[in-house]
């Protein structure tokens, strides 16, 4: 009997099954969600609770943050450093300095979207949709806010194109000195300024989004408005992945 996997590849749209006759069997992918917005907005909040609410209306998610791995990529790049052979690390110096950087950003960004398509990959297998607690488009925002080096900039926004789009990205938005209010990471300008360039990428890179505006209300009651746009979302999508499927020769 043929394993049951997840397919790499996604009809144009939205995550619907691959018609490739590739041998396997697969399942469709996972709807996948993202929550964006400025640190302090109320993100992580926000993200657990749409998964609480989705989970009591009988509907399997799982959630993650956009960079959990972190620790533990670095920590295995640090241990890989300290077992290369001596002329590997010699060669490795006598690279120029700037091919270093571009190098070193590069395997960043595929590391990150390895362990991101991981995630999804494994919603999948579980027949659950995904849900991010940020994504890419948030780290290019970031980098260009603090401006980061040319490599590592230029790495992140190659991601952004690369990918994959989430179903629909939630852009958590408020008043930048509330936001400043609660977490006092970035001035109420410099939040402006994160808000407005993230909508603006968003639309630069044709991403399907909605913006909700937190204007003071509960974590709760922003959440529950997430989670009946992914209902609706939901209804509407697997309306027309069944009409497509009858529709097959």
């Amino acid at each position: 009997m043929r394993s049951v996997r997840p397919c790499a590849t996604r009809r144009p749209g939205f995550g619907w099954p691959c018609r490739r006759k590739c041998g396997a069997n697969h399942h469709p992918m996972s709807r996948f969600y993202v929550i964006s917005g400025a640190h302090g907005v109320g993100k992580t909040t926000v993200t657990e609770l749409v998964h609480q609410i989705l989970s009591e209306r009988g509907h399997p998610t799982t959630t993650f943050h956009h960079r959990a791995d972190k620790d533990a990529i670095k920590a295995r790049a640090q241990r890989g450093n300290a077992s290369r052979a001596t002329w590997k690390r010699k060669l490795w110096h006598q690279l120029p300095a700037g091919l270093r950087a571009w190098l070193i950003a590069a395997v960043d960004e595929i590391k990150y979207a390895q362990n991101v398509t991981r995630r999804i990959a494994d919603a999948t297998t579980n027949g659950k949709s995904a849900i991010s607690d940020r994504y890419v488009y948030d780290r290019l925002v970031d980098l260009r806010l603090h401006s980061r080096s040319r490599p590592q900039i230029s790495a992140v926004g190659m991601a952004c194109r690369v990918m994959r789009k989430p179903d629909i990205t939630f852009l958590l938005t408020d008043i930048p000195e509330r936001i400043n209010a609660r977490k006092d990471e970035l001035s109420p300008d410099l939040i402006a300024i994160y808000q407005d360039a993230l909508r603006a990428l968003l639309i630069q890179l044709g991403i399907p989004f909605r913006e909700i505006s937190v204007d003071g209300r509960t974590a709760a009651a922003v959440a529950s408005n997430i989670v009946n746009a992914i209902e609706a979302t939901e209804a509407t999508l697997g309306a027309t992945r069944g009409t497509d499927q009858r529709e097959k020769p």
